[in-house]
């Protein structure tokens, strides 16, 4: 393990690739050394098991560009934040050094993501102190940490233009099969009104959103599917439309292996919670101007050194 420059982390595997996917890609892109870690293996997901979660993160990591990627056991449905969980997260915090962290809001509707918060945020100070600890490894304190949004809306600090990584974010969510709706188009003999279907396949990438335990959303608005045409609905652009219930439900039976699995949808694994994801970075891009955008939340001020730098563009 070597230094990083940005440490994303999350109680459940899709939860940094769905709040800040994009921004990671961006830091890879741009020649930052990124990494994951996420605090769970989603053991206790309505959908999935911890191998198919693990698989999944992954693949979800190497198409953001991460050159890390790791997991602790704070207990996914009940998440552990007391002295060992801060102690084992110090020591990942002093092997790889980052400079910046990327973790869970304050308020969210999942409590794991609110445990999270107050896990990486107290081990990331404490971290800084020699006495507390391993004593065989040097003090580090990152230099600031950021909260990406989750389920629930905050006014940000900042938002990142994500626009031209998009891709490798979509990428990243493609990975998460077990936990995300996949749009898919319809493969021929699987017309509508035939019942069949078949999982969207994966482009190797990092994190989407997940049926944890006792979770059923997080960025966004999710529901049921419909089954109704093959066209594509006006306004969202690659989802075609009417077919997404015999589709989804393909998918579902095809990592499930069985048929009637009503009972595993959640909230996140909706084609309307997806939709949501797009829909909510083009808000917040508009917001700064540009196509799509991550926001972010700061405890601290944020140093500027080019005012200029940080004016927003697009139409004025």
């Amino acid at each position: 393990m070597s230094k990083l420059d940005v440490l994303a982390i999350g109680p459940h595997p899709d939860d940094v690739e769905l709040g800040c996917g994009g921004t990671l890609a961006l830091a890879a892109r741009q020649g930052r050394r990124v990494g994951i870690l996420h605090l769970t293996r989603g053991e206790r997901g309505t959908r999935g098991t911890p191998e198919q979660r693990l698989a999944e993160a992954e693949q979800a990591a190497a198409a953001l560009g991460a050159v890390e990627l790791a997991f602790l056991d704070c207990g996914d449905g009940a998440l552990r934040s007391g002295e060992p969980e801060e102690d084992a997260l110090i020591e990942v915090l002093r092997t790889w050094r980052p400079e910046l962290v990327l973790g869970p809001p304050r308020h969210d509707r999942h409590p794991d993501h609110e445990r999270g918060h107050r896990l990486v945020a107290a081990a990331a100070f404490y971290s800084g102190l020699r006495a507390r600890g391993s004593r065989t490894m040097a003090a580090h304190r990152p230099a600031a940490v950021f909260s990406y949004m989750q389920h629930h809306s905050f006014e940000p600090t900042f938002v990142v233009d994500v626009t031209a990584v998009w891709e490798a974010k979509m990428a990243a969510l493609a990975a998460y099969r077990s936990q995300l709706y996949q749009p898919v188009a319809p493969a021929a003999g699987n017309e509508i009104g035939s019942g069949g279907g078949r999982a969207a396949p994966v482009g190797g990438g990092a994190a989407g959103r997940h049926g944890d335990a006792s979770e059923d959303g997080n960025a966004g608005e999710h529901g049921g599917t419909s089954g109704r045409g093959d066209a594509v609905v006006e306004g969202e652009p690659g989802f075609p439309g009417d077919q997404v219930g015999a589709h989804w439900q393909g998918a579902t039976d095809a990592i499930h292996g069985r048929i009637g699995e009503a009972d595993l949808r959640t909230k996140v694994s909706s084609r309307e919670f997806r939709l949501a994801v797009e829909g909510r970075a083009r808000h917040f891009g508009q917001l700064i101007g540009v196509a799509l955008g991550e926001p972010f939340w700061s405890a601290q001020p944020l140093a500027v050194a080019d005012l200029l730098a940080i004016v927003p563009g697009g139409q004025r």
